[in-house]
């Protein structure tokens, strides 16, 4: 797989590294608008228990605690957890839910005078599991009652005497249906760890969803840097199969058509910014000329004005003699056949000077006199 999301590696966005394969990021919360969640499914190897505050289930909690932890999995109790506040809900139980590798809820009444009185905090956490999607084990006294829209639902119903065999069988089936849904770790030549390290230490900068040219590539492979010792810039793409030529050349196709966009809206921001300069020191000439003498409120303005325009115009050229040279890199598989890639390549860039194609060698990258060791070795 190419690059992957880039919330673990850039922090900045597609799934990751050899180790693992694809993170799952519950990227909006779901309850509070405009908070960004960040957290990982499965991220954790534990398991959120839901249950009542009852002091009778202190011996099955402790059961449950020793069980998971003999097979590596820490238990989070949510009563030991629960604190009040939206922020402690976030961090202490839907987060923790959202980072279990498996949920465990019991769903025993409180009987209070002959009344069984259900745990609300209890159903709400069995409902936020549910909606995430995670794998639960549903326990419940044998002597109790479902309530009716969940008694579909395969719950243990537990006594004394079976408990431990129930958790046993079900702790046992939610490793191994978990572990099932992991991806088979990544095996690639270049790990992108390795190569976004070799990259920084060589001095290339990755660029952020706020750089001036992210839109050109932000729903593409590649990804953005820049060198700013030597001055230029790099699209960079990464393919570790044959699976990942296709995408990316469908990528190279668009990604100089939009760059070329990008430097003509610049260039025509600069000409504006510049006329606009001109235009108020124009301005500001004539009226001295009308009126002798200062004004300094409408002066203040107009070279405030002046300032704007000709910082905009300055920093734009700037960026445009930034994009004089970009390199177009492929850090490609030693297994893979680059040759379709680099053909294709070299077709697309062949009208516009500013593109400098670069493949690695074995394992560096060449950028003009600038090359990168790809390996983890590399110094």
């Amino acid at each position: 797989m190419s690059w992957t999301t880039r919330y673990d590696l850039f922090m900045p966005p597609r799934s990751r590294d050899a180790t693992p394969k694809a993170l799952n990021v519950n990227d909006a919360c779901f309850i509070r608008k405009d908070h960004r969640c960040g957290k990982i499914f499965g991220a954790s190897k534990s398991c959120f228990i839901a249950c009542p505050t009852d002091d009778g289930l202190e011996t099955i909690l402790e059961l449950m605690s020793e069980k998971l932890a003999k097979v590596g999995i820490e238990p989070i109790i949510a009563v030991k957890e629960r604190a009040y506040g939206q922020d402690i809900f976030c961090t202490k139980i839907c987060g923790r839910i959202i980072e279990s590798r498996f949920c465990i809820v019991i769903l025993d009444d409180t009987v209070t005078d002959g009344t069984n009185i259900p745990n609300p905090n209890v159903y709400y956490e069995y409902g936020l599991m549910t909606s995430l999607r995670k794998h639960i084990i549903p326990l419940q006294k044998e002597d109790l009652t479902l309530a009716f829209n969940i008694q579909s639902y395969d719950t243990i119903k537990y006594t004394s005497r079976n408990i431990g065999s129930e958790l046993d069988r079900a702790i046992r089936d939610a490793i191994k249906i978990t572990e099932a849904r992991e991806p088979e770790p990544e095996k690639t030549h270049f790990r992108d760890r390795t190569v976004m390290r070799r990259l920084e230490l060589a001095g290339l900068q990755v660029r952020d969803e706020k750089w001036f040219l992210s839109e050109v590539i932000n729903d593409t492979n590649f990804r953005g840097f820049g060198q700013y010792d030597t001055n230029f810039y790099a699209y960079i793409a990464k393919i570790d199969s044959g699976e990942d030529l296709q995408p990316i050349l469908e990528d190279l196709d668009v990604v100089p058509y939009r760059t070329e966009k990008k430097v003509a809206d610049l260039a025509a921001t600069v000409k504006q910014a510049q006329r606009t300069e001109q235009m108020l020191k124009e301005k500001m000439h004539a009226k001295k000329q009308k009126a002798p003498g200062p004004d300094p409120f409408n002066d203040r303005f107009a070279e405030r004005e002046i300032a704007e325009a000709r910082a905009t115009a300055k920093e734009r050229s700037g960026w445009i003699k930034l994009m004089n040279t970009i390199y177009v890199g492929f850090i490609v598989d030693p297994e893979v056949d680059r040759a379709d890639l680099i053909a294709r390549a070299k077709a697309v860039a062949e009208p516009y000077e500013r593109y400098e194609l670069t493949v690695n060698t074995d394992d560096s990258i060449q950028f003009g006199e600038l090359v990168v060791g790809l390996s983890p070795a590399a110094g």
